[in-house]
């Protein structure tokens, strides 16, 4: 009956929002998802749309984005929207770069990496740029979506398996077995699970007070749209990357790198600006970003953080199109202690999941996945999980 309460009611409908729906619905459960706008306007709208295992520490988070990544690729063509099997390429263009790519391919349990020389790598991309080019990685893990017609598809395919959805309606309040929406109305479901992303406020601030968790603002821009005849194939990364991932912490090489980096691009690494590069539907290239952390951003954006992240695009990156069509910022929240996923249970049957970092896009379907396992486990719903150590 339509006034019978819903198994599951998720608060959030980006991409964290989205795997617990999608999980909750395969295991047989009554679902029901609110997003605060009429569509999704937070991170998972505003980022490359890099599906990227090769970041990710060995161990529980790998196995959650390989997982992740399987999931996306399943869904995509259901849902009807293009996830791209591109791998990614990350490219070196000096000696203990190189050398740290050659340490991680050693110790990393990815297999099929393959190491590059110069002339390889432009086979891949002849638009890179060949200057003290000494070699690159290629690893075949990553997929690569549009961000927001990935997350419109998945609304309307969840809409069209059952799933509630009610966009542009808040939840203002929420109890064990209720959620209160903006204009009155209430919603009753057995669990509630809320993945409201950088919103410490709105919903069980209390709960948020006493959590390790800040926020961080990236920024970022899209160039083009490039030619139709033109793609970049593998998404990219260059030097600066090597020392934002923790995949690549443990490799010997990486301190010397490191100290290089400070010396030679310290405004830059100030910022937090890696700069990485994946491609829309349209053809635009996606690139960014920085990374500012804290609880309160100043508003706008920052003309000398875009031409830092210019200049290092150009350094390996030379595309047909270099017009910059449009200029955006975003904010995720993340734990301050290293932990990548935040689970609390401020009431019974109401948890939050959220803190997932910037790597939202390649861990939540299988974070979703996790905590419908856990229900059948019977885990407390803030006790830690393995995503957590």
């Amino acid at each position: 009956m339509p006034d019978d309460p819903f198994d599951v009611l998720v608060v959030g409908g980006g991409a964290l929002g989205i795997g617990h729906a999608l999980a909750a619905l395969r295991a047989g459960h009554r679902v029901a998802l609110c997003e605060r706008h009429p569509a999704p306007r937070g991170a998972s709208v505003r980022n490359f749309g890099m599906i990227w295992p090769i970041g990710q520490v060995a161990g529980p988070d790998l196995d959650l984005a390989l997982r992740s990544r399987q999931l996306w690729g399943d869904i995509a063509e259901s849902a009807g929207f293009a996830c791209r099997a591109t791998g990614s390429l990350h490219l070196a263009y000096a000696d203990d770069e190189m050398a740290v790519l050659r340490e991680f391919v050693a110790r990393t349990p990815l297999p099929g990496l393959e190491l590059l020389g110069p002339e390889e790598v432009r086979r891949r991309q002849p638009a890179i740029v060949p200057i003290d080019l000494r070699g690159g990685l290629f690893s075949p893990h990553e997929a690569n979506v549009d961000p927001p017609a990935a997350i419109t598809a998945l609304h309307a395919w969840l809409a069209a398996q059952g799933v509630a959805i009610h966009c542009g309606r808040p939840v203002r309040d929420v109890s064990p077995g209720a959620a209160t929406l903006s204009d009155g109305s209430r919603l009753r479901a057995d669990r509630i699970v809320i993945c409201s992303g950088d919103d410490f406020r709105t919903l069980l601030p209390a709960a948020f007070a006493a959590a390790d968790l800040t926020r961080c603002k990236l920024q970022m821009l899209s160039l083009g749209p490039q030619p139709p005849y033109w793609r970049l194939g593998p998404m990219l990364a260059a030097g600066l990357t090597l020392q934002h991932y923790r995949a690549f912490a443990d490799c010997p090489r990486l301190p010397k790198l490191r100290n290089r980096l400070r010396a030679e691009h310290g405004s830059s690494l100030a910022r937090g600006i890696h700069v990485l590069v994946s491609q829309g539907d349209d053809g635009r290239l996606i690139v960014g970003d920085s990374h500012e952390y804290g609880d309160d951003f100043a508003p706008g954006l920052d003309a000398t953080t875009e031409r830092l992240i210019l200049d290092h695009l150009e350094r390996f990156l030379r595309p047909p199109s270099h017009a910059v069509v449009h200029r955006w910022s975003g904010v995720y929240a993340l734990r301050r202690g290293g932990e990548t996923v935040f689970r609390a249970a401020p009431m019974p049957q109401v948890e939050v999941v959220t803190g997932v970092g910037g790597s939202g896009m390649t861990r939540s379907l299988a974070l979703g996945e996790q905590t419908v396992e856990r229900w059948r486990s019977g885990a407390r719903a803030d006790a830690p999980d393995s995503t957590n150590q």
